[in-house]
């Protein structure tokens, strides 16, 4: 599947190259992170709500179609599909997108996983509000199914049928670390609604999701996060809670400019009263 998704991009690629003036754009994105926990030390080039560390080519056309294509620096010891391919698709901007990359349910506050999929954008027949269907084939033991998201960037409700949802590392990164294995089988049915609101620099966010499947129980997860814009250090807070396991996990980052383009980063991560790890991280772009 991974091939497939390779052909489409590198089509992609030749006609945007062949077009008339693409521009386009070599560099590295960053989410590195050095963790203390317990008696341990350790650099990863991926942070700890599953965001990697990438090199990428990228190029746009003035028609307004564009081609991206990411290589992970390191993956998971949990991801099952050990591909150092993060993302690689073609799409109209502002538009529909076909290829492998990150298709959130909902606002993705909880589960955003880089899938093979066709995104597109269309209109809710009832209230002709902007809705986004996902449609995901990723083979056997994988990602398949549909994804729905009716609403604004303000708030919305989504569903999702299919199988093998929240199978890979970054699936729930918000309650469960990467390193962590996810359950084989995965979700079969989700319901979801989230809410987003902008108040002198002030950003918070909500999220509620009810997945099942057929060999796990049904669970509600409820996510929250809030930004700081404009506090000194910017600091961001985000939690998480699961019903089955009757737990609230959480995390407090701060941040620090450290160029134009990149950020140093402090983050404490833990689950109820106890604290999980330490870390510092550096974000941006090379």
């Amino acid at each position: 599947m991974h091939r497939l998704a390779l052909f489409w991009v590198a089509a992609g690629l030749i006609l945007t190259a062949t077009a008339q003036h693409p521009m386009v754009f070599f560099g590295a994105r960053l989410h590195s992170q050095a963790r203390a926990e317990e008696n341990t030390f350790t650099l990863r080039w991926y942070d700890d709500l599953g965001r990697h560390s990438v090199v990428f080519l990228q190029l746009y056309h003035e028609a307004g179609y564009g081609a991206y294509v990411a290589q992970r620096l390191q993956n998971p010891k949990s991801d099952r599909d050990r591909t150092a391919l993060d993302e690689a698709y073609i799409e109209r901007l502002e538009g529909w997108r076909i290829g492998k990359f990150y298709a959130p349910f909902g606002a993705g506050l909880l589960l955003n996983e880089s899938v093979i999929a066709l995104q597109s954008p269309t209109r809710f027949a009832i209230g002709d509000l902007p809705m986004r269907v996902a449609y995901l084939y990723n083979g056997a033991d994988r990602h398949q199914g549909v994804f729905v998201r009716v609403g604004t960037a303000t708030g919305g409700v989504s569903v999702g049928i299919g199988r093998h949802f929240g199978i890979t590392p970054h699936a729930f990164a918000i309650w469960e670390l990467p390193e962590r294995a996810r359950p084989q089988q995965g979700y079969d049915t989700l319901y979801g609604a989230d809410y987003s609101l902008r108040f002198r620099g002030v950003h918070a966010q909500l999220e509620w999701l009810y997945s099942e499947g057929a060999r796990i129980d049904a669970t509600h997860w409820f996510a929250a996060r809030i930004q700081l814009h404009e506090l000194l250090f910017q600091p961001e807070i985000t939690a998480a809670y699961q019903t089955r396991a009757e737990q609230l996990s959480w995390r407090i980052a701060l941040q620090q400019r450290a160029s134009e383009r990149t950020q140093l980063n402090l983050t404490v991560r833990g689950r109820a009263g106890t604290i999980q790890f330490v870390a510092f991280g550096l974000q941006g772009d090379l």
